[in-house]
C-alpha cells in the first residue's frame, strides 16, 4: 500500500478510537453515576461486553498501522511524530491494562461504590487526552504526507 493511503487509513482507525474514547468519556462512564445500585455489576459486566465489538475491530487495526506508519515514515520530524504517536497508543494500552481493566473489574465484582465510579471518570480523561492527542498527530502526519 502506497504510504498517503496507508496514513489515511491509519488516520481513519485513530480518529475512530478518539471519538471512541471521548463518548465513552463524556457520555458512557457519566452514565455509571446514573445506574442503579442494585444490579450495577450486571450494568457495568454488560458495558463491558458490549463495548468489546467497536473495540476488536478498532484497536487491533489502530495498532498495526500505527507500527506500519512508524515504519514506512521517511526519516526526521515525520518518523520521530509517527514514534511519538506510536508511544502515545503504548501507554494509552498500558494503563487500559494496569489500571482501567481492573477497576473495571472491582465496579463489578465489589459493591456499588459512587466514589470509585467518580474515579473512573475522572482518571480516564488521560486515556481520552492521549487519544486526542494521537488524533492530532495522526492528523498531521496524513497532511504532511498529502502536502
Amino acid at each position: 500500500m502506497d504510504y498517503r493511503k496507508l496514513v489515511l487509513l491509519h488516520m481513519a482507525f485513530t480518529l475512530a478510537m478518539v471519538g471512541f474514547m471521548t463518548t465513552v468519556q463524556l457520555v458512557i462512564y457519566p452514565q455509571f453515576r446514573e445506574a442503579s445500585e442494585v444490579g450495577f455489576a450486571d450494568y457495568v459486566t454488560s458495558h463491558g461486553q458490549n463495548i468489546m465489538g467497536p473495540l476488536v475491530l478498532f484497536a487491533p487495526a489502530e495498532v498495526l498501522l500505527a507500527l506500519v506508519v512508524w515504519m514506512r515514515a521517511p526519516s526526521g520530524t515525520v518518523k520521530t511524530v509517527a514514534f511519538i504517536a506510536g508511544v502515545l497508543l503504548a501507554i494509552a494500552w498500558v494503563l487500559t491494562a494496569l489500571w482501567y481493566g481492573p477497576l473495571h473489574g472491582r465496579l463489578a465484582s465489589e459493591p456499588y461504590d459512587m466514589a470509585r465510579i467518580d474515579q473512573l471518570v475522572f482518571t480516564n480523561w488521560a486515556r481520552t487526552i492521549l487519544w486526542w492527542a494521537r488524533g492530532a498527530l495522526a492528523v498531521w502526519l496524513a497532511s504532511t504526507a498529502l502536502s
